[in-house]
């Protein structure tokens, strides 16, 4: 999904002239898959590994002499990279929000040239939030309080608006709030045509075991919000430019069912002689072009 999208970036500069900046981790996936499908050559992964032996294994298994280890936490190596290439920013985060996290959003939206992308992963707890108030110093409400500070909190707010995929939504609220205060703060002084504007097009969940979502969108010139529409993000079917969100469920199959299921598309007109369920084989039908992917981990 993301790679179908990054390809709409060439409205603003040639796709693979763009520099991606991740989260690796051992298994690079997603570095892997952008080189092959984007041709993206300047790369850097940064990674929160102290051990001289943890460091040595990124090295090991770093998939192109290309890509750039950086070793210490996010908001230490974020303000130390060069600000001038169009950069895709995906920040993989395995927490929940938090502070860092935002001080992180706010340095990119703050710096990032025009025309590139920031993504967050962030994990959802898995709070019992109930559908009636508590009290305030309980639940987890005070305990986003205690991980962002009051001040980013969103006013009137109640522990029962947490319940089921709440906590994602204010999630969205919390990061959309920062960036904007960061580029308010960017554009104090600039002419109109140079203000850097935000543009929300991505707005995932995904649940498989730890329930996680993903939020993302383009920085960019005011005075560039022709390229923006020329990119053409909103004819994809999984963009999403508010709080509607795109629900991922990937069904659990085998790669013979998978197979299947390939031979017979679109399966909307074509049902398969398979022992799975209607509900399986129509969340197939919607994501099979990325399956493959879903299937070792990544978008």
């Amino acid at each position: 999904m993301f790679a179908d999208s990054f390809r709409r970036l060439s409205a603003f500069a040639r796709v693979s002239s763009y520099r991606y900046v991740g989260f690796g981790s051992v298994y690079f996936s997603d570095f892997y898959l952008f080189h092959k499908l984007l041709g993206f050559e300047d790369m850097i992964s940064i990674e929160n590994a102290t051990h001289p032996m943890v460091q040595q294994r990124f090295e090991f298994n770093r998939p192109y002499s290309s890509i750039r280890m950086l070793f210490g936490k996010s908001t230490d190596v974020l303000p130390k990279l060069a600000w001038e290439p169009r950069t895709i920013y995906w920040l993989d985060y395995d927490t929940t929000l938090s502070s860092e996290i935002l001080d992180d959003i706010g340095m990119i939206s703050a710096k990032a040239a025009s025309g590139s992308v920031l993504i967050v992963s962030i994990c959802i707890p898995g709070v019992g939030a109930t559908e009636t108030d508590e009290e305030e110093s309980k639940g987890p409400l005070d305990s986003l309080r205690r991980s962002i500070g009051v001040e980013r909190v969103p006013s009137g707010l109640k522990n029962k608006d947490f319940a089921g995929w709440g906590t994602a939504e204010i999630y969205r609220q919390v990061v959309n709030n920062q960036i904007e205060e960061s580029l308010k703060n960017r554009n104090g002084i600039l002419t109109q045509s140079s203000k850097i504007a935000y543009e929300q097009i991505y707005n995932f969940r995904y649940a498989d075991g730890m329930r996680i979502m993903t939020l993302g969108g383009v920085l960019f010139d005011a005075g560039q919000s022709d390229v923006f529409d020329k990119c053409g993000f909103s004819t994809l079917d999984f963009t999403r430019s508010g709080s509607d969100a795109y629900l991922i469920e990937a069904p659990l199959l085998t790669f013979r069912e998978i197979r299947t299921l390939e031979r017979d598309l679109p399966v909307t007109t074509n049902r398969p002689n398979l022992p799975l369920s209607a509900s399986d084989i129509d969340k197939f039908g919607k994501v099979y072009r990325y399956f493959p992917m879903f299937a070792e981990g990544e978008f």
